[in-house]
């Protein structure tokens, strides 16, 4: 796994433009309101964090089980059927932005100072088995789910129990295909294309986008949360994934750090939705990012906007970057 750390050439300015500052005090808390076209499908993220349930220091560690100096009864700020993880905020190694899911069960079940790692969750951007976390700081949140999503949308929402394309539809890219996510005539459930469980507490995980598709209606989204004020980290894997930002800025292939020096190679693809189709930015051997359809190269463009889902085509192995926030 290449790591690459990438600094944001944004200012602070940008930032306070697209987010609505609460205070002048860390955390800052923002709002991002996103337009859901009828009968179209747009592509999404969300970049605004959920609050802050425990955080601390990393006393200790053993195999995938850390203590957390000072704390006490973490399990039972945990609720049975969501899902949560930690993020590294500051440490004196390379793993700020570091991100860990909690075993749920496991940690209710001891609720002392400690929490239990999922040892095999993609969604863990490093082995919590063998990295160091002792010296660590982070910060406990739960995930964003399908559920806070419906709860995120001001308009009228439209739900079916049987037929996805007649209600609001949410598609993730599983790494293979998409899979279907559609609301239910309670307009609570969630229903899969896969099986008939309700999937209401679906995770939408940092870093990970997804197409909506608004039945009948406009509609908005409007997500309000935590400014996240750390390095955020995102692993790239080989093949496409649906990504999104960690911030709520803007941003192009250089901000993005899409570049050769940090280990992307030629015919390495961006891929911006356009609300009918991806547009398809390929990385030439001399650097440029171009469309193939001009000789402009895009490496300064402004491609991903804060509140949007890209895809990437990574035709190597995994890339880990790292970007700082707006300097």
């Amino acid at each position: 796994m290449k790591h690459v750390t990438v600094f944001s050439l944004i200012t602070l300015t940008s930032l306070f433009s697209q987010v609505f500052a609460q205070t002048v005090s860390t955390p800052i808390v923002g709002f991002q309101k996103s337009t859901l076209p009828a009968n179209s499908f747009v592509g999404l993220g969300v970049p605004l964090l959920n609050p802050t349930i425990v955080s601390g220091t990393v006393s200790s560690k053993s195999s995938v089980t850390i203590t957390v100096g000072g704390a006490s009864q973490i399990g039972a700020n945990l609720q049975a059927d969501q899902a949560y993880y930690i993020e590294i905020v500051s440490t004196n190694n390379n793993l700020v932005g570091s991100r860990f899911e909690i075993n749920v069960a496991a940690t209710k079940t001891s609720n002392n100072a400690t929490i239990t790692l999922l040892a095999n969750s993609p969604r863990n951007t490093a082995n919590p088995g063998t990295t160091d976390l002792v010296g660590a700081n982070l910060q406990l949140r739960k995930h964003v789910t399908l559920n806070q999503i419906r709860q995120s949308i001001t308009g009228t929402l439209t739900g079916d129990d049987s037929v996805s394309s007649n209600a609001d539809t949410i598609l993730v890219y599983s790494g293979v295909g998409f899979s279907i996510f559609w609301l239910g005539s309670d307009l609570q459930s969630w229903f899969s294309s896969e099986d008939p469980d309700d999937h209401r507490y679906h995770v939408i995980a940092p870093g990970e986008g997804f197409l909506f598709r608004k039945k009948g209606s406009a509609a908005s989204l409007v997500s309000t949360g935590i400014v996240r004020g750390n390095d955020y980290r995102q692993v790239l894997k080989s093949g496409y994934q649906l990504n999104a930002l960690g911030y709520p800025l803007v941003y192009s292939p250089d901000t993005l750090g899409a570049s050769q020096s940090n280990g992307w190679q030629a015919n390495d693809q961006i891929l911006v939705y356009s609300g009918v189709s991806f547009n398809q930015y390929t990385l030439d051997p001399d650097g440029s990012w171009t469309d193939g359809s001009t000789p402009d190269a895009y490496n300064t463009t402004a491609l991903v906007s804060s509140d949007s889902a890209f895809m990437t085509k990574l035709n190597q192995s995994v890339i880990d970057i790292e970007t700082k926030p707006a300097q």
